[in-house]
This record gives structure tokens, C-alpha cells and sequence, in this order.
């Protein structure tokens, strides 16, 4: 009887770990088209001129879901990413896989009276309860931070 309902609840812990039960959002409004604002954020061979963890990214030349990019951090590490998901023009979802989970980032462009990128972040797995606890306030600010810094590198320094 134990194994019979062991077998029935082990989905549920599982499908209960991958989803987010905390995130982190924040979003920037930006002083440009929602092309451009796009073609920047997807731009990933020039993330290090934004994102202060990253020194280089190295993708295919043409990217689609599933697809696996190698970023160098300013540690040093060789980190493989993955695009998860993309919707042209609207968002893209990339993934870290960690020892015991994964990371993931959303960021998307909204187009209402202004454009505005959005960038949301959580973890998922075994350990995501001890990342947000431990990591997740550092990596709020670090996020606040980033999107301020893709806000100016967007309109002062892109496509000049």
C-alpha cells in the first residue's frame, strides 16, 4: 500500500518542484521603437555590454528554441544556456540548468503607450526553496541593476 501511494504522490512533489512558486520581475521603460528594443535584447553576442556577469556568448547563427548557447561569466565559468522558448517580437525564455534545478529568465517587450522590457527570473528543482532564500534578494537588486543598465545602453550606446 505504501509503494502503491508513494508511486501516486512522487508526480505530484515532482510537478510541485518545477513550478515557480516565487519570482522576481522587473521592468524598464525605454525610449525607442519596439524593433529595436528587440533586436537589442536579442542580441546576445553583445549581453557583456549590459549584463556585468557576462564576458561573452557564443550562439548559432540563427536562433531558435531548444537551442543551447555557451556563455563565459565574469567568473571564468563556462555556463551552457538554452533558449527554452521564443515568440518573435514579444519574448523570449532562456534556461541555466543547475546541480539541482534550473534557472530561468523571461524577458519580454510590451508595446502599450510605451515600450517597456520586462525581465522575470525563478528557479525550479530540488534546491529552489534554498535559492530564493539564499540568492533571490541579491539577484533582485542585481536585476534592477542590469535592466537600468540595458535601459542606457539601449538608448545611448545601441546601433551607433
Amino acid at each position: 500500500m505504501l509503494a502503491k501511494l508513494s508511486l501516486f504522490m512522487l508526480p505530484l512533489v515532482i510537478i510541485a518542484q518545477n513550478n515557480p512558486d516565487k519570482t522576481f520581475v522587473e521592468s524598464v521603460v525605454l525610449e525607442t521603437s519596439p524593433e529595436n528594443a528587440w533586436s537589442a535584447i536579442t542580441d546576445f553576442s553583445n549581453f557583456n555590454s549590459w549584463d556585468s556577469n557576462v564576458v561573452a556568448v557564443k550562439c548559432p547563427e540563427e536562433l531558435k528554441n531548444n537551442q543551447v548557447c555557451q556563455m563565459i561569466s565574469n567568473t571564468g565559468e563556462l555556463i551552457e544556456v538554452e533558449l527554452v522558448d521564443r515568440v518573435e517580437n514579444e519574448f523570449y525564455i532562456i534556461r541555466y540548468k543547475l546541480s539541482s534545478g534550473n534557472f530561468f529568465i523571461k524577458r519580454s517587450i510590451e508595446n502599450t503607450d510605451n515600450v517597456t522590457i520586462t525581465e522575470t527570473a525563478w528557479f525550479t528543482g530540488i534546491s529552489k526553496k534554498t535559492f530564493e532564500k539564499y540568492k533571490g534578494e541579491d539577484y533582485a537588486s542585481f536585476m534592477k541593476n542590469r535592466m537600468q543598465s540595458f535601459k542606457v545602453y539601449l538608448e545611448e550606446d545601441y546601433g551607433k
